[in-house]
């Protein structure tokens, strides 16, 4: 399933279903595709619309955007984890329970 079909349908689910369009056609950006909605997005509800589309590049199927809200703070710690040059034993137990609220958030135990 490509992005944008994904992302429509992730829309649909947890916010609210885009404008009707024919998915081919949707224009993208560098962040990905960019559905029009009527009304406008609130600025809460652009914030939501924004995790679906990280959500939906990150191709991890049967993640909700609240789980991907609660691991978000993770993967960017993780981000920061692998730039240090020398992390120390406390940045490095941090980043192993990252991991594993990650990993645990895609196999869903």
């Amino acid at each position: 399933m490509d992005i944008a079909t994904r992302v429509y349908q992730l829309c649909s689910l947890y916010l609210r279903t885009p404008d009707p369009v024919v998915i081919s056609t949707v224009p993208t950006d560098a962040n990905g595709p960019l559905f029009a909605f009527t009304p406008s997005l609130t600025p809460a509800e652009q914030t939501t619309y924004d995790r679906i589309v990280r959500l939906a590049k990150s191709l991890v199927e049967g993640i909700t955007p609240a789980e991907w809200q609660a691991i978000e703070p993770d993967i960017a710690g993780l981000v920061t984890y692998q730039g240090l040059a020398s992390p120390t034993l406390a940045q490095t137990v941090l980043a192993v329970k990252a991991q594993s609220r990650i990993l645990r958030a895609i196999i869903r135990n």
